[in-house]
């Protein structure tokens, strides 16, 4: 027995709805979409029929997505800046928020282009590779204390075209750098020790801690940042 495309997602988005999952049409469409050989015009029409066995593995998706596991981990991908990245349980979810630091940086250097650009605690490569699609001429390294994290973002690197300007190291922030850059980033962890017990579950049951947890006062890795890094690299003119 097979049932139609447009009732499953019926299905899928009232249960969602029922999890109190925002914007669950959409997070809907992504597991679809994610589970079947669907595309957006099907989910459209939502005449195509779909077997048991493709039903049943959307809702193991979506059970998944109301017991509070991100989308983004589910489906393996986010969207940031306009482009699609892999992201895996070694990398923190890339946020809308940290947009914001990618379009100062744009902002900031649109007359005087950087050639060269530092991203510490690359994780997955997300600010990096946003930052070398906005200046085509530039290249860019990203550091990180995690393998696992560096392989992702060397990946994302690839998907998106900019492996060629883009390479990676593993480190302890700049500790070992002794280049020079024209722009430095960060997203460095913020959030004090005694927080991290009190965030949104969709955060500390999935985000990797040693990206969130910032120590005692939530400044430990700022500390050790500004401390490798030489004074006239923050002061340098754009």
């Amino acid at each position: 027995m097979r049932v139609i495309l447009q009732e499953l997602q019926k299905i899928i988005r009232e249960q969602l709805v029922a999890a109190a999952v925002e914007d669950s049409a959409r997070e809907a469409r992504w597991l679809i979409k994610h589970a079947l050989d669907v595309n957006d015009a099907d989910l459209i029409s939502g005449k195509k029929e779909v077997s048991n066995d493709e039903a049943d593995a959307v809702r193991m998706l979506a059970d998944r997505r109301a017991a509070g596991e991100p989308v983004s981990r589910i489906i393996g991908e986010k969207e940031f800046c306009g482009l699609s990245f892999r992201v895996t349980p070694d990398v923190l979810d890339p946020r809308f928020d940290t947009e914001v630091l990618v379009e100062a940086a744009a902002s900031r250097f649109a007359a005087n282009p950087p050639r060269m650009i530092l991203d510490l605690g690359t994780g997955s490569g997300c600010i990096l590779v946003a930052l070398l699609k906005k200046f085509p001429d530039a290249a860019g390294v990203g550091v990180d204390a995690s393998e696992s994290a560096l392989a992702v973002a060397q990946g994302n690197a690839v998907r998106n075209g900019v492996a060629d300007r883009a390479s990676f190291a593993q480190g302890d922030w700049a500790e070992s750098l002794d280049e020079s850059f024209d722009l430095i980033v960060a997203n460095p962890p913020y959030i004090p020790s005694g927080d991290i017990p009190n965030l949104n579950a969709e955060v500390k049951n999935h985000d990797p801690i040693l990206a969130l947890d910032g120590g005692f006062d939530g400044i430990n890795d700022y500390k050790k940042i500004f401390s490798h890094i030489k004074y006239n690299f923050l002061t340098c003119d754009a």
